[in-house]
């Protein structure tokens, strides 16, 4: 990049308004995503709660004997468990029977498992439960377990059912089973060569009876901790609420003796027995659950906008280059003949000979003319860049292009360079004053570059649904790495194309304006002793 500095302007003046626009569509998905997740998380928060109460079939408790309860606690956390996890969030269930009786509460770490005792050697007897595993477990090995989670998924499977994630022979459970509920004393899965033991603690549940072992075909997982903030804080978020029932307990110690619809506390915790069971829950959210999901849309949006001011920053630095090096081109061209004007008025201001005087005025002359003939091609260029409406109407090529080399049979004559016209009748819808200038500049392009003694080749052919005329002369090669560069106002290649030979540097400038306007497309290439110049322009089936 030769200016760096420009770009660098460029860029500061683009990327702060991207930035602001990027920010102020920012806003309106955070307050659109916002509407919508509110809705959601009050569904969230009160789904659980609200089926409790309602009687919901899948909570609607016939007995409440100390087997049960454990399956209540079960059943609370598989219902639960996912309850706004994707905001960062989680919901504590606490139930209760009609006297304040505790039945079971949201566990932090829950399974249904399909089991085979020690004694079934066939596994024929499948044994289907709900396994608990909080009370043998310490804080951190539910930590550890909510990793090991989040790394494996919730599914495991014996080999030999080939489903989901496989576990070997080795997999075992030590626990006490009541009434298809589990308590886990030490749970243990064979994973190919990896062995993970979960639980694991002394704690003696039910004195006086030994805990069985059970072989384990099939368990499925549910726990609240694994989710968005990591297992140590959804951790600390499971005991906060906990306690925080705990405190709405004590503060209403005696609600189970009198009709109470509800009670709160200054937390999120809240106490209902109006309905078909009694309970108290609380939950947890993060203050910035407006902003889940949109983590993708910033990223892809503030990279659309970084790509945006870095896309206009170069546009506009290229344009300013472009007018930078226009408005230099421009000087350059009218400094030699104000130069040359300047110097033969001064000189037709003492007292010379009239022959001088004669001559004089005649380069006079002729630099007016050369100024006004470059003043001319730079407003011309100027209406079709500006986009100035065409005179449009029926066009035939044929006769437009064989009218233009008619007039330089004289000059072809005196250069030595021979004409060969291969032209079919096409027609074209276009303004023929312009099609007229590209059909001239690029014939005295021709004439001006092709050798003495040489030929130009004139072809006008169809191409599709395209006008194609091809203007060839023969001459030597423009450097490759120049080619595309000859269509830019005042661009000379090198000395055989210097303003030496004539002509404003506009013509070809002017070529491609009036062909983009007609919706047309040109193009330069090399040949062997030769260069070739190609236009192309919509065509008509006829005159209509």
């Amino acid at each position: 990049m030769k200016d760096k500095r420009l770009f660098m302007r460029c860029l500061g003046g683009t990327f702060g308004i991207f930035l602001l626009l990027w920010g102020a569509a920012m806003a309106a998905l955070v307050w659109v995503n916002w509407q919508w997740t509110s809705q959601d998380v009050l569904t969230q928060r009160y789904q659980l709660p609200n089926a409790i109460l309602m009687g919901d079939t899948s909570f609607n408790w016939e007995s409440e004997t100390a087997e049960e309860k454990g399956w209540i606690s079960c059943q609370l956390t598989v219902s639960g468990c996912e309850n706004l996890k994707d905001y960062g969030g989680q919901v504590f269930v606490r139930a209760y029977d009609k006297e304040g009786g505790r039945l079971g509460q949201s566990q932090m770490l829950t399974a249904t498992a399909t089991l085979y005792s020690e004694d079934d050697i066939h596994m024929s007897e499948a044994i289907f439960c709900r396994m608990l595993l909080d009370q043998a477990m310490t804080d951190e090995q539910l930590v550890e377990a909510a990793r090991f989670m989040n790394r494996r998924g919730t599914g495991y499977y014996l080999e030999h059912i080939g489903l989901g994630v496989p576990i070997g022979g080795g997999s075992e459970v030590v626990g006490w089973l009541k009434d298809n509920v589990l308590y886990v004393q030490t749970l243990t899965l064979q994973l190919g060569e990896e062995q993970v033991v979960l639980g694991g603690s002394d704690v003696d549940l039910f004195p006086g009876q030994e805990p069985a072992t059970y072989r384990i075909g099939w368990v499925e997982f549910s726990t609240p901790l694994t989710g968005r903030g990591g297992p140590e804080k959804r951790l600390e978020q499971y005991r906060e609420m906990e306690a925080d029932v705990d405190d709405l307990e004590e503060l209403n110690q005696e609600w189970g003796k009198r009709p109470l619809i509800a009670a709160n506390n200054p937390s999120n915790a809240s106490l209902i027995s109006s309905g078909a069971h009694a309970v108290a829950y609380s939950y947890c959210l993060s203050p910035y659950y407006a902003l889940t999901g949109l983590g993708p849309a910033a990223l892809l949006t503030l990279g659309a906008a970084v790509f945006l001011a870095l896309l206009t920053a170069w546009l506009e630095y290229r344009a300013i280059r472009r007018e930078r090096a226009f408005t230099r081109a421009a000087a350059h061209e009218l400094k030699t003949p104000l130069a040359i004007l300047r110097a033969h008025a001064e000189s037709l201001k003492e007292d010379i000979d009239p022959a001088k005087r004669e001559e004089y005025l005649d380069v006079v002359l002729s630099e007016t003319d050369r100024m006004t003939a470059l003043t001319g091609a730079l407003l011309d260029l100027a209406r079709l860049e500006r986009g100035e409406a065409l005179v449009r109407e029926p066009v035939e090529l044929s006769a437009l292009v064989k009218g233009v080399f008619d007039q330089l049979a004289l000059p072809l004559e005196q250069k030595g360079v021979a004409l060969r016209l291969e032209l079919s009748p096409l027609w074209t819808q276009g303004d023929r004053a312009w099609l007229g200038s590209v059909v001239e500049n690029l014939a005295s392009n021709a004439l001006r570059h092709c050798t003495p003694g040489g030929v130009v080749t004139v072809k006008l052919a169809k191409e599709g649904r395209w006008a194609a005329l091809t203007v060839d002369n023969d001459g030597e090669n423009i450097p490759k790495r120049e080619l595309h560069r000859l269509w830019r106002p005042f661009y000379r290649g090198d000395q055989s194309r210097s303003r030496d030979t004539g002509g404003t540097g506009l013509g070809l400038a002017i070529v491609k304006a009036a062909v983009k306007a007609h919706r047309g497309d040109c193009a330069v290439s090399n040949r062997d002793g030769g260069v070739t110049f190609r236009v192309w322009l919509p065509g008509l089936q006829s005159a209509q």
